[in-house]
């Protein structure tokens, strides 16, 4: 009796084994019902809330040449059209934390450096600087670009009371700038960038 008994519960257990092994076969190859999950995947994270607020460091807001011409002297009234030698090039961006859209943060900055900056793609110098000039004075004249209160800075922005992560924005004031200066003349101590110019080109 406890031969045969025995013999029973041995059947039983291989019974067992045997659709224990089927299961695993069929989650191996795919087939049957899926008992793993995706929990390990990973995705970037975007920020599309408008609610969102950023907090800024390390901000650097300056004035920076970047394109002079030759010195040239020129008559009164004569008409010139200079060619500009690039110092300095940029691009509006902001680069680290990947939000959904980034001029968010652009305008942010904006607001705290309090002036309207240039959008996400802009790109300095522009080419609007390089038309026609004519000087109601005889000279030697210098023609030259400038970005103004272009701003650089970190960030780390909150979305709903989340940190989403931090980054860096670059970008300057809107509107082309530039101007004239004549060599030999002193610009003042208020004008950096007309001195850095004749600096290069007188």
């Amino acid at each position: 009796m406890a031969i045969a008994m025995a013999r029973g519960n041995l059947w039983e257990v291989l019974h067992v084994l045997r659709i224990m092994h089927k299961i695993v076969t069929a989650a191996i190859t795919g087939v049957g019902i899926l008992i793993f999950s995706s929990a390990c995947t990973t995705s970037a994270v975007t920020a599309s809330q408008e609610s969102c607020t950023f907090t800024w460091s390390n901000i650097d807001d300056r004035d920076v040449l970047t394109a002079v011409s030759e010195a040239r002297t020129l008559a009164k009234g004569e008409k010139w059209v200079p060619s500009m030698h690039v110092l300095r090039s940029g691009v509006a961006q902001v680069t680290g934390v990947k939000l959904d859209n980034p001029q968010t943060a652009i305008t942010s900055l904006g607001k705290r450096v309090g002036q309207s900056l240039a959008p996400i793609g802009q790109m300095y110098p522009s080419k609007g600087r390089h038309g026609e000039n004519s000087f109601g004075a005889a000279g030697r004249y210098v023609v030259y670009q400038v970005a103004r209160h272009l701003v650089d800075a970190d960030f780390v922005v909150e979305c709903g009371g989340k940190r989403l992560g931090s980054g860096h924005a670059t970008s300057w004031q809107s509107g082309d700038s530039g101007g004239t200066a004549e060599c030999g003349v002193k610009t003042g101590d208020e004008n950096r960038i007309a001195r850095m110019a004749l600096e290069l080109a007188c």
